[in-house]
């Protein structure tokens, strides 16, 4: 598609240079014919006169392609009788000085030059000057059509054209031909593809392809490779779910078909009553399977990320769970000795990472217990901490407290085992650390989560 403008341009070029180059050749002949008419002219002291035979003129207005014409402007008008209809230029040169000019004459276009024959010195008319002559030299003009010079034009043009054309339609065959044959590993790559088994990921094979296409068929193979990950971890994910989910929804079809077959009302109560623990479990299980599908970094495509002041956050979700931590009797409190605390991150995930940790803490942390929740820097990062003087978690189990489903055995306490998995996920998301301290049980915990700072 590129040579097409640039066979425009290249044209337009040669119209210019074309052009050019036949006035300058025939130029040169009508200054040379008014060189010859100009010796014809005969200068004396009184009067200026021309000597042109009949021989001499009609060989002076022979042309077999074009119309000649010339005209003598001395001080006293016209010097020859015949052409005095020739247009006189615009301008006229100084004494033994030429100049071209564009014309036209009975609607033809002409080419003319003319050419100042200066006047002897004692040169002294009898008769009135004519003032286009300006009384010092005679005008010499000769002017002629274009017909000659259009063909010469067109001739340039078409021998500076044709081998360009050639040269197109020739690099445009073999790029026909180059392309179809480059393509053909493609075809058959094209043709592996839709034969292709839909649940076969497995990386294409791109040893025939062209070393050109090297690059992007490795990048799809990669992309294979995350798609096969992410269903990989989705598999593993619903295997998971469907494990943790049968268990709840098996106690509920037990409470529910014992609290159909009791018939004492304080039976009934007791079963109702663990249908509704187990659905609360339930309902806590499936909320916290969808953060952490959101909190994946496959779980959505697009997050919203925005300033956020962790300072401030961290104060709101610390107030939410005062009521909780009260009934427990558990002293929460906040901490943060800087203004504003600013970082990229989306609110509603790191609202949801707060939340579990907090909870998890209260869960953990026995009656009248100490819970602190701040904000603090770090050289270039924001840590958010809580901290608490639970039951404290063993070197063993800290190792495997972020995997799904893990729970510390002997705690006693409901859950899921997912919500530590989520902030870490979270955490990842936004590109912060999440790490862990705790002396050994009884001793408390301390989780910190290192954020990268605006």
């Amino acid at each position: 598609m590129l040579l097409l403008p640039l066979i425009l341009i290249s044209a337009m070029v040669s119209y210019y240079l074309a052009n050019k180059y036949s006035n300058l050749a025939y130029d040169k002949g009508l200054y040379r014919n008014a060189l010859a008419l100009a010796d014809q002219v005969t200068l004396e002291k009184y009067d200026v006169q021309i000597n042109l035979p009949e021989v001499a003129k009609d060989l002076l207005e022979y042309d077999e392609d074009d119309e000649r014409y010339f005209r003598i402007l001395g001080p006293a008008g016209d010097l020859v009788a015949t052409h005095t209809d020739l247009p006189l230029p615009r301008i006229y040169p100084a004494e033994d000085k030429f100049l071209y000019y564009n014309t036209q004459l009975n609607g033809k276009k002409l080419r003319a030059v003319v050419y100042a024959l200066p006047l002897s010195p004692d040169f002294s008319p009898n008769t009135e000057i004519n003032k286009d002559a300006k009384n010092k030299s005679v005008y010499v003009m000769v002017g002629e059509t274009l017909i000659k010079r259009t063909e010469m034009a067109n001739e340039i043009i078409l021998s500076m054209l044709l081998p360009q054309l050639l040269i197109v339609l020739l690099v445009s065959a073999l790029l026909f031909f180059g392309i179809r044959r480059g393509l053909q590993p493609l075809d058959k790559l094209k043709t592996d593809l839709s034969l292709r088994n839909i649940n076969d990921l497995s990386p294409v094979d791109n040893t025939k392809a062209p070393i050109e296409l090297q690059p992007l068929l490795n990048a799809f193979n990669d992309l294979l490779a995350r798609v096969g990950g992410t269903i990989a971890k989705q598999h593993r994910f619903i295997a998971d779910a469907a494990h943790q989910l049968k268990t709840p929804l098996a106690g509920l079809k037990t409470q529910a078909e014992l609290a159909l077959r009791e018939k004492e009302p304080s039976k009934i109560t007791h079963a109702v009553n663990q249908i509704n623990l187990a659905s609360g479990n339930l309902s806590h299980l499936v909320n916290q399977l969808l953060s952490l599908t959101k909190a994946e970094p496959d779980g959505a495509t697009f997050i919203e990320i925005n300033s956020v002041d962790l300072k401030h956050l961290a104060q709101d979700v610390t107030a939410d769970w005062i009521t909780a931590a009260l009934q427990k009797k558990i002293d929460l409190g906040f901490s943060c000795d800087i203004q504003t605390a600013m970082i990229q991150g989306n609110e509603v995930l790191l609202r949801e990472l707060m939340n579990n940790l907090i909870d998890n803490a209260i869960r953990y942390t026995p009656k009248a217990g100490n819970i602190t929740v701040g904000v603090y820097r770090e050289d270039s990062a924001l840590v958010f901490y809580v901290q608490d003087n639970g039951i404290g978690i063993s070197s063993e189990n800290q190792s495997r407290i972020f995997e799904r489903f893990y729970r510390v055995l002997g705690t006693q306490q409901e859950g899921c085992g997912l919500g530590l998995t989520i902030v870490q996920e979270i955490a990842e998301r936004h590109h912060a650390t999440v790490s862990v301290m705790s002396e050994g049980e009884s001793k408390g915990t301390l989780f910190q989560v290192r954020f990268p700072a605006i």
